[in-house]
């Protein structure tokens, strides 16, 4: 039985190239092979994502009917849990080009009352919007964590303005399989002049390299009363265990929802450290400027994005750097 993750990734593929390939031929071909090749393709595509997302529910609905009394059906409530598969095309500032396949699992549990959520990543370790830049300007001392972990996560309480989870799995964190505990405190609250502020802090413990602690907090404000336009503020400090100090990052950017397919961002992200560590000289690591544009094009299951930037980072004497990121993104499950 073929593989339809595999069929859709190579069937996207085929139809993504397809035209491209065509129209270095001759009009007369083109016409009489392009739109059958194309659609014989889609057809693949739509058939391979379909029987992926049924099978991927089918299978969701049956954990969840282990982890509940939900034996059937019809006891059963609607299942949101999805997959989402990148690749990822990346040429950061001043480093090699590389080629970056990731997979992340979220499976929701609806009939446990939402007291249960299995995690499954093989993305680098969620930062919100600070994400990988960052972590390239904050040096390579914390640039070997992303590696894939699996989860339970225990949602203890979910209200308006907080939650507390707990998550318990494990993770290949520099170079060894480790268990780890997880503990994720979140707070949210409205404040004067329409600014929203939410702060989350999530404290790990893994068996073998010790604690980790990571500090959040972001303001976010909507302008020219759009809902779809706003500026966030987001910061990020995190302590770990055999390093001194603290990392610190900031990021300052204005997002906007230009239609339901596409969204654009502009950021400036900055990284610092409270003290110097092995293989660091400079404390301030650098900024940078970037750019996202994000477009679902095509199937509503199919993403891709674009981030160019300009970065003056600490490992090139903050010499001007030009970096890119090519993405796309399939979606499996109800998403």
């Amino acid at each position: 039985m073929r593989n339809p993750v595999v069929t859709l990734l190579a069937c996207l593929t085929l139809s993504l190239f397809s035209g491209s390939l065509h129209a270095q031929q001759s009009s007369e071909e083109a016409e009489e092979e392009s739109p059958g090749i194309v659609d014989k393709a889609t057809v693949y595509v739509d058939e391979a994502q379909r029987k992926a997302t049924q099978r991927f529910s089918g299978f969701m609905n049956q954990v969840d009917g282990f982890f509940s009394d939900a034996t059937t059906n019809e006891g059963r409530l609607n299942n949101d849990s999805w997959a989402r598969i990148r690749l990822d095309a990346n040429q950061p500032a001043g480093e090699d080009f590389e080629v970056k396949p990731s997979l992340k699992v979220r499976v929701s549990l609806p009939n446990t009352e939402k007291r249960f959520k299995l995690l499954f990543s093989t993305e680098d370790d969620d930062t919100d919007v600070v994400g990988s830049s960052v972590d390239r300007l904050q040096g390579s001392v914390v640039n070997s964590d992303s590696n894939a972990s699996a989860a339970i996560r225990f949602i203890r309480s979910a209200r308006d303005n907080g939650n507390a989870d707990v998550d318990i799995g494990v993770r290949q964190r520099e170079g060894d399989i480790q268990y780890f505990g997880r503990l994720v405190l979140g707070y949210r609250k409205m404040l004067a002049r329409k600014w929203n502020f939410s702060a989350s802090n999530s404290y790990w413990h893994y068996s073998k390299s010790g604690f980790e602690n990571r500090l959040t907090t972001s303001f976010q404000r909507k302008l020219f009363y759009q809902e779809n336009l706003f500026i966030r503020s987001h910061s990020e400090i995190n302590w770990r265990k055999g390093r001194k100090g603290a990392v610190i990052g900031q990021t300052f950017g204005v997002y906007s929802q230009l239609s339901e397919e596409k969204a654009l961002a502009f950021e400036l992200i900055a990284g610092y450290h409270t003290a110097l560590n092995n293989g660091l000289e400079d404390r301030f690591r650098g900024h940078e400027f970037r750019l996202r544009w994000r477009h679902n094009v095509w199937r509503p299951w199919f993403f891709y994005e674009v981030w160019p930037s300009i970065s003056w980072p600490a490992t090139a004497d903050y010499e001007k750097s030009y970096g890119i990121l090519l993405r796309m993104e399939m979606v499996i499950g109800e998403r």
